[in-house]
């Protein structure tokens, strides 16, 4: 359970055994909170902080020597972004750090991700975060295609996937959302999954053989019920949320408020401090329309 108090987001993601985990600062500490059905109020305010860094061989989060404020469009110093050494971009660049150079040397997944309608979405990432990494993203279902010795070869399989037709490289937060009101359809989204991996299998000249097919909602609102997505309300622009939680979907924190289920993006809050209760506060709701009949 989350004791009141002011805290700084420092990551908004998923546990190792799959649960939804806020990692948050509080004075000279770091704290794991475990989401589960617990009520109360997060309201952040507008001052951005370092989230500190990570070493890239443990996981392990540090908080930010030097406490540094930064603007809304980053979330490191550049003192800790250099400690950590990470680029997402590696194959970019000719600036890349030894960790980053011992991380890219050790195996890499490749998957495509389902975010909804037909997005697909192809990536890799460290075998070790391969699910994790997927859950971060906020995918519906998505299929691991495969292991790869380094981040280099898997890197390559990614270009040469990427250049086909409708697969993408990116998904902005923003179409994230939108596709929540479209509903999903999971065996629709398993057998467009299932299609272009045939697709690309073909294309390149070579199968996947230890392919695996999987999907998160589940995951993502565990011991729940999965709310309403479709009737979800968007909370970003009151930078607050309020209710009972019932789970995250990548970044996008879930709660049931009064008769509705609502949400708060926690992406781009991550380095805000905010304010913890657990008394509830008024929302603005959109009006409902209703009918006679």
């Amino acid at each position: 359970m989350l004791d009141p108090g002011q805290y700084i987001l420092l990551r908004a993601g998923f546990s190792q055994d799959k649960k939804p985990l806020l990692t948050l600062q509080n004075g000279e500490n770091i704290h794991h909170f475990t989401l589960n059905e617990q009520s109360g109020t997060f309201i952040f305010k507008d001052t951005r902080y370092c989230t500190g860094w990570h070493d890239l061989r443990t996981g392990e989060v540090f908080i930010c020597p030097t406490q540094a404020t930064i603007g809304s469009k980053y979330e490191q110093c550049n003192a800790c972004q250099a400690r950590t050494g990470f680029n997402p971009a590696f194959y970019n660049t000719d600036n890349i750090s030894r960790q980053q150079i011992e991380r890219n040397l050790q195996p890499h997944a490749l998957y495509l991700a389902h975010f909804g309608d037909d997005l697909i979405k192809v990536g890799i990432s460290h075998h070790k975060r391969r699910v994790i990494r997927l859950l971060e993203q906020g995918a519906r279902s998505a299929y691991i295609l495969g292991t790869f010795p380094t981040a280099h070869l898997a890197r390559e399989y990614e270009a040469r996937i990427a250049a086909l037709p409708s697969i993408v490289e990116t998904v902005q937060l923003r179409k994230k959302i939108t596709l929540l009101k479209k509903g999903y359809d999971q065996t629709a989204a398993e057998e467009q999954l299932t299609a272009k991996k045939d697709f690309i299998e073909k294309t390149l000249g070579e199968p996947f053989k230890e392919a695996q097919l999987v999907s998160f909602d589940e995951v993502y609102f565990p011991g729940a019920t999965p709310p309403d997505l479709e009737g979800a309300i968007d909370l970003s622009s009151q930078r607050q949320i309020s209710g009972t939680i019932t789970g995250m979907m990548g970044s996008l924190l879930f709660c049931k408020f009064q008769n509705e289920t609502v949400f708060l993006p926690l992406k781009n809050l991550t380095g805000y401090m905010f304010s913890f209760t657990d008394k509830g506060t008024a929302l603005s709701l959109p009006m409902r329309q209703t009918s006679l009949f």
